[in-house]
């Protein structure tokens, strides 16, 4: 493994930023872009941040992530909107979606917004941050290109479709879900290919649907939903209120941005805005949700070592640190961003 480097959080947003512009994305976009990926990195979701530049550059070389795209946001209704993203970077469509469902819903309470023609939006948590430190719940989620075979069938028609949930808290940390429907993410698959190393028994099945701790014969094949038939579930319910309602592409008419470089994903992406404060006066709510997440966290530990966390706490500790001390990079990943924010080819 590389060695360790430490950056910035400004440095690197500009950096990433720099590197999306030079293969030739709009700088808002690139900018909105660049603040998602820093904030997945910012939270220890390694997998989802800078390590996704390479890619994203290449796909914007190649055509499968439009340059020039152009964002429109079509008002339906008071609480209702969709946006097109015209096959831009997902973050920026993302963005774009949440900014209008932050600003609806604080006109009439709650707002739901989906996205249609966008790409990877990356992980669903620095959106469900964002929405806390506004005030307001969100549910959100996004389909993804088929990895999974729906529960008892034996090819792929799913998305690991991912799902968020976060409610604030009077200060953090925030609750903040953000989950995949699989066992374990497509990305950690990827990683310990990467590195040579096997992956646990149950992450996923080969082509011919046999358990398998080889990394590449799981990409080859199929990751295994978590729950069995309730995950299978799940993802077919995120990609009803993703890609159904708003118009976009679903189950196997997803396009991978992996394997298919200059071609859109076509992926759709939702968040529903909540403001708990319209529903019970912003001291009720902030009495409930401070209880709710005391009686969670002072729950008896099995282990005394290791109290009981509600979801996103490590993660948020982990961003309160690395926003004081910098953000650790492997020292070839920040060599790879330089070269490429300098123009160098992917």
């Amino acid at each position: 493994m590389s060695d360790q480097v430490t950056i910035a959080t400004g440095d690197l947003r500009r950096l990433a930023a720099a590197a999306l512009t030079a293969a030739g994305a709009q700088a808002a976009q690139a900018a909105a872009t660049a603040e998602v990926l820093v904030e997945s990195d910012l939270l220890g979701i390694t997998t989802h941040g800078v390590q996704r530049l390479a890619t994203y550059c290449q796909r914007l070389r190649q055509g499968g992530i439009k340059a020039a795209a152009q964002i429109t946001v079509e008002r339906k209704a008071p609480s209702l909107a969709l946006v097109d993203g015209d096959s831009a970077l997902g973050q920026a469509v993302a963005l774009t979606a949440l900014e209008s469902g932050l600003e609806m819903a604080a006109e009439t309470g709650i707002a739901y917004v989906g996205c249609r023609n966008s790409n990877h939006l990356g992980a669903l948590a620095p959106y469900g941050l964002k929405a806390c430190e506004k005030g307001f719940l969100l549910v959100g989620g996004s389909n993804a290109a088929s990895t999974m075979a729906p529960w008892g069938g034996r090819e792929a028609r799913l998305g690991n479709n991912p799902l968020a949930v976060a409610a604030p808290c009077p200060e953090a940390p925030h609750f903040l879900l953000d989950m995949a429907m699989s066992v374990a993410a497509r990305g950690k698959v990827r990683r310990a290919e990467r590195e040579g190393r096997p992956i646990p028994e149950g992450w996923a099945l080969d082509a011919e649907g046999r358990p398998t701790t080889d990394p590449a014969a799981a990409l080859a094949g199929f990751l295994l939903p978590f729950g069995g038939h309730k995950g299978s579930g799940l993802s077919q319910a995120v990609d009803l209120l993703a890609g159904v309602v708003t118009g976009a592409r679903f189950l196997t008419d997803l396009s991978s941005g992996i394997g298919h470089l200059d071609r859109p994903s076509g992926s759709g992406h939702f968040f529903l805005l909540i403001d708990p404060k319209r529903l019970l006066g912003a001291g009720a709510y902030a009495a409930a949700v401070s209880r709710f997440r005391a009686l969670v966290q002072e729950t008896p530990p099995a282990d005394p070592a290791a109290p009981v966390r509600i979801p996103g706490q490590r993660q948020q500790a982990q961003r309160a640190k690395a926003l004081r001390d910098g953000i650790e990079l492997p020292q070839d990943l920040l060599a790879r961003l330089e070269a490429l924010a300098a123009g160098a080819p992917d």
